[in-house]
């Protein structure tokens, strides 16, 4: 017993000392020599990071990277460092979960430090200078120089092109500037040819014409116009230009429900170059839309249908790119912009109405509140009256009280308050309307509403558990004629939710009659039905829980296609209602991992169901469950939601209408 004691002692013994002599192994030749290297100078150190990465070496990588937190290096050592770092193992760094955030920011300072280096403007004047040198290595370090600069090195070029007087070089630069980024490079000559000075427009427009190409006829188009006063000739090519408008208008209102940012030029402050920017791509539309009218006013196109689309697409993108546009300022600048001396009123008076009824017909949001926030300022009774009056009709205006998106029917009655001001007991057709718009904008709640149709008690306490995690209003009815009178009232509904048999009318039914009504024309619908019954739901809940613990531990360390780690299952719900109520010219990608190639390009095909969703599910448990719709939802919004500003100002202007319609 003794001996067999000792025994397995020894063995306990060996085995502890195996282990404590595992736990001091040699370290690896190969990462040690790599650390040597890397103080052979910037490039050495950028060279090593970059290799213990690919071997995943974190520690070392850690240990060459956190002193740069401490002790930055000066911009242009840190720039050839970043250098010799490649963009794969940058994002794989960045991901390890061993290396230490001192470290990353160092990564992220040295990368800063390059993109700054490489984007100097004297470094890529200098460069630009060298593309006519007869030195072949002159000209190929400035071509590496301004490859490496990207869009900051087109935009100098583009503003090379359009400032100097030698030919060869503006030929030289533009044969660089299109292998850079074609596209890129003529969407920035195309902006300066439109709204840069006098002499930076000839010269773009010279460049372009260099080119040769389909995609520039209509800007040598513009320059050919402007200098001709040919009737003859001018008609055919007007009518094309007229027909690019109208292509770009129906490609922008289409283009309201995309995600997403892109990049685009903006013009210089001093209008002889551009420089890049970022914007929504919707928006990005509206301007393109906007850019094809300045064409047309810059020919002097002064026909009336033309005049209107014109006028349509500058509203829409002044509106797209700020929601708040249409103060006194915004209203004078565009007034004094496209009618020079005339008076604000007798551009209403001709304009207001066809520019509404445009708006409204094609269905674009942003146009129809540009033109309401229009009419305001010093109005007299005969203009309040003929915007107001059209005989025994309503007219537009008032028409657009009951139009299907909340915005543009709260404005159109804040419109009418304000021409009523000129006389509180002026009549017209549809007044009533008008009124009970005002009554309901001054009962305007906080958030917007979800109405739900059900009658059974527990399930009713279910969904106003679930919309008020959502962040709406919940609002019941009983049946199908109760939701009609519901939503006659046009109060801020962004979602219909009923059981698959009403008692009053079958669901089908139920849909007709909402999308029948203007004001339900664009309100998603879903139609429930009972909840999946589960067995044992404790122990399957359980089971569904360790599961999901496990997948986020293992979805943690893996980055997906942006470096991101961890996927949809870490979305909390504080970032789940900023994405469902949140504006929607923004992209979310940083935060959720969204596949790029779906977002955007996805619209509901149905053209008799407008933008309105229908959704046939299961009761969901949760505000997650209707996270689908409710995101289809926000991405099928024509505009930015309801702001607690706004509620308040229209709350505060329909009180002050119906007091004044009142008064003796």
């Amino acid at each position: 017993m003794f001996a067999s004691s000792g025994e397995h002692g020894v063995v306990a013994q060996e085995t502890g000392a195996d282990a404590e002599e595992q736990d001091q192994l040699p370290p690896d030749p190969a990462v040690e020599q790599l650390k040597l290297k890397a103080s052979g100078g910037p490039e050495a150190l950028g060279r090593s990071v970059n290799a213990l990465a690919r071997v995943q070496a974190w520690s070392a990588v850690n240990e060459l990277l956190q002193p740069l937190a401490t002790s930055a290096p000066a911009a242009d050592r840190a720039a050839l460092i970043a250098s010799q770092i490649s963009t794969d193992q940058r994002i794989r760094i960045s991901s390890a979960v061993d290396v230490s955030d001192e470290a990353k920011s160092a990564l992220d300072a040295i990368f800063d430090a390059r993109a700054k280096t490489l984007r100097d403007p004297s470094r890529l004047q200098a460069a630009i200078k060298q593309l006519t040198s007869s030195k072949d290595d002159d000209k190929l370090a400035a071509y590496r120089t301004l490859f490496r600069g990207g869009e900051y090195a087109s935009a100098a070029l583009i503003g090379d092109i359009v400032r100097t007087s030698d030919l060869d070089q503006r030929r030289e630069d533009l044969r660089v500037l299109l292998k850079i980024d074609r596209k890129a490079g003529i969407a920035g000559l195309r902006r300066v040819a439109l709204y840069g000075t006098d002499s930076a427009r000839g010269k773009a427009l010279d460049a372009l014409a260099m080119l040769g190409s389909d995609e520039v006829q209509v800007d040598l188009l513009t320059r050919r116009l402007e200098a001709s006063s040919d009737s003859v000739s001018r008609e055919p090519a007007l009518k094309i230009m007229r027909l690019a408008l109208q292509d770009a208008m129906n490609e922008a209102v289409a283009s309201q429900h995309d995600f997403g940012d892109v990049s685009v030029w903006a013009i210089n402050p001093k209008r002889d170059g551009v420089v890049p920017t970022q914007a929504a791509t919707w928006v990005v539309s509206f301007r393109n839309a906007a850019d094809a009218a300045s064409r047309l006013s810059r020919v002097g196109d002064d026909d009336p249908s033309s005049m209107v689309q014109q006028l349509t697409a500058q509203l829409a993108y002044r509106v797209a790119n700020d929601p708040d546009w249409g103060d006194a300022k915004n209203r004078d600048q565009f007034i004094q912009g496209f009618f020079g001396t005339a008076s604000a009123e007798e551009v209403l008076a001709a304009w207001a109405l066809p520019v509404l009824s445009n708006s409204v017909a094609s269905e674009n949001d942003p146009a129809a509140v540009g033109v309401l926030r229009l009419i305001d300022g010093e109005i007299s009774r005969g203009l309040a009256a003929s915007l107001l009056r059209q005989g025994a009709d309503a007219s537009v205006l008032v028409e657009t009280v009951d139009h299907p998106n909340a915005t543009v029917r709260y404005e159109a009655a804040a419109t009418i308050a304000r021409l009523m001001q000129s006389d509180p007991k002026l009549t017209f057709a549809g007044m009533s309307r008008v009124q009970d718009r005002w009554q309901q904008m001054a009962t305007l709640g906080e958030k917007g509403v979800a109405i739900i149709l059900e009658n059974r008690p527990e399930i009713i306490s279910s969904w106003q558990r679930i919309m008020a995690g959502a962040g709406f209003e919940p609002q019941i009815t009983y049946s199908v004629a109760a939701l009609e009178r519901r939503l006659s009232l046009g109060d801020d509904v962004r979602l219909i939710v009923s059981k698959e048999q009403p008692r009053d009318a079958s669901a089908i039914e139920m849909i007709d009659v909402v999308r029948r009504m203007r004001v339900g024309r664009d309100v998603p619908l879903l139609i429930y039905s009972p909840a999946p019954i589960i067995e044992k739901p404790e122990l399957i809940e359980d089971e569904i829980d360790r599961r999901t613990e496990a997948q986020k531990e293992f979805d943690a360390n893996l980055p997906d296609q942006f470096g991101v780690r961890g996927g949809i299952d870490s979305l909390d719900i504080a970032i789940e209602r900023s994405l469902i109520h949140g504006a929607v010219d923004r992209d979310w990608t940083k935060r959720r991992t969204l596949d790029l190639q779906l977002i955007g390009q996805t619209r509901w095909g149905d053209e008799s169901l407008k933008a309105g969703v229908i959704r046939s599910m299961p009761r969901p448990r949760s505000a997650a469950g209707l996270y689908e719709i409710l995101l289809d939802s926000r991405r099928r919004a024509h505009l930015p939601t309801l702001s607690p500003s706004d509620r308040m100002r229209y709350r505060m202007l329909a009180l002050d209408a119906i007091a004044a319609s009142t008064e003796e």
